[in-house]
């Protein structure tokens, strides 16, 4: 994971922290879900740009953004955005789609 990624990450578990305690354990536990299912399902997000990949956690508001590396057969996660955060901020370096 990215320290970008690992920063987003701890940002919105602490938002669940202070504004939903009793929502972070779900919150941990489906973004672990999602990374996992991520490492045995690489492929099950199409390519948007440059080999980055987009999945959505299920019950939350958030996207995790990866890339697939598979000579090395890893994912690597660059990033976790929620649902209303424009990713151009973050796109530029990663390969992310630019929008507008």
């Amino acid at each position: 994971m990215l320290d970008d990624a690992r920063r987003d990450f701890y940002r919105a578990r602490a938002y669940y922290d202070q504004e939903a305690p009793h929502q972070t354990d779900r919150f941990v536990d489906e973004f672990f879900a999602t990374a996992g299912r991520l490492s045995e399902f690489p492929h099950s997000s199409p390519e948007l740009h440059d080999g980055a990949r987009r999945a959505n956690l299920h019950i939350f508001p958030y996207e995790l953004w990866y890339r697939v590396h598979n000579e090395a057969g890893i994912v690597e996660i660059l990033a976790l955005l929620h649902h209303r955060q424009d990713p151009d901020g973050f796109a530029d370096g990663l390969g992310l789609p630019q929008h507008g």
